[in-house]
């Protein structure tokens, strides 16, 4: 294949990718823009997504469909484990993003990379490689520029909202590994149907967690329904299926560097729509932090992105 046409077969895919990564840089936005509790937000994310993916999925209760759109038990025990950890990493990054702001919350919910990276080398005996811990460094000492010079000042509810942050990361983590190996196994399942299932199974979970911390789950306003189905679509279906389409398609590197527009537009939204201000030394923070993702993304010749969001958040 010459270059013109292998540059042209990668022009759709990245043109798609790019697209899939800005719209899911917003899904902080519309955290902070609904009136509601961040338990309830998160269950009408998943519980909203889940409705669009069935009219998506077109009639999957027929006799002649269904064969094909319920998974086996135990591919459908994984998406149930990995549904688990998606609604705590939505419980903690809801919080975070109410408690720290968009760009750091969404920032430091990036971190899963180190988290599947460091489960890789010790549970599957991935090589780390070079990469990785250069990576990890510049992320934690972008994250040291961040929060360090202020962090004796800030009150108890920010330093709260940092850790929930790094617990997203860590949540996050373990719903991809599970998700993953659901979709290692689900044979003719549609990735679709496995996103339905996974919808179902958190929105339960989170709707359960609602009552628990004092929040109301029924949006009072259209506002707020306007606003949460706009959150369900965009940020839930339309960018992840968008990706999950794309991403097979394009070389590692170019991946990593369309993902990282997601943490990068979080803090573009920030400034512009709530007015946050950064120095220098939170930009070079920021900066040092988006590189050790990066590198983190490419550890080794295993891409971590194969892992990464394809399916739902």
């Amino acid at each position: 294949m010459s270059a013109s046409s292998s540059t042209a077969t990668l022009r759709t895919p990245l043109i798609e990718m790019l697209i899939g990564a800005s719209v899911i840089s917003s899904s902080a936005v519309f955290v902070r823009w609904v009136e509601i509790g961040p338990a309830a937000s998160a269950f009408w994310r998943m519980a909203l997504a889940g409705v669009i993916l069935l009219m998506l999925l077109g009639q999957p209760w027929r006799r002649d469909r269904m064969r094909h759109w319920r998974p086996d038990g135990r591919t459908l025990g994984l998406v149930m484990f990995g549904a688990a950890f998606l609604a705590l990493d939505l419980w903690l990054w809801h919080r975070s993003i109410l408690y720290v702001g968009v760009g750091l919350a969404t920032l430091l919910a990036n971190f899963q990379v180190f988290v599947l990276a460091g489960v890789g080398a010790l549970v599957f005996g991935e090589r780390a490689g070079w990469r990785l811990w250069v990576g990890l460094l510049m992320g934690l000492v972008g994250l040291a520029l961040l929060l360090a010079p202020g962090w004796e000042h800030v009150d108890e509810r920010f330093r709260l909202g940092v850790f929930y942050g790094l617990g997203t990361a860590l949540a996050y983590g373990v719903f991809l590994l599970a998700f993953r190996a659901a979709q290692a196994r689900r044979q003719q399942t549609p990735n679709e149907a496995l996103q339905w299932w996974l919808c179902l199974g958190s929105a339960a979970m989170l709707g359960v967690s609602v009552p628990f911390g004092g929040e109301n789950l029924i949006p009072t306003s259209a506002h707020d329904w306007l606003i949460l189905f706009a959150y369900a679509a965009i940020a839930q279906v339309l960018g992840w299926l968008v990706i999950g389409r794309a991403m097979p398609q394009l070389p590692a590197g170019i991946v990593g560097l369309c993902l990282l527009l997601q943490p990068l537009l979080a803090y573009v939204w920030d400034v512009l729509l709530f007015h946050k201000h950064l120095g220098g030394m939170e930009l070079l923070g920021i900066g040092l932090s988006l590189a050790g993702i990066f590198l983190g993304l490419l550890r080794g010749d295993q891409p971590l992105f194969t892992v990464r969001r394809s399916e739902a958040a």
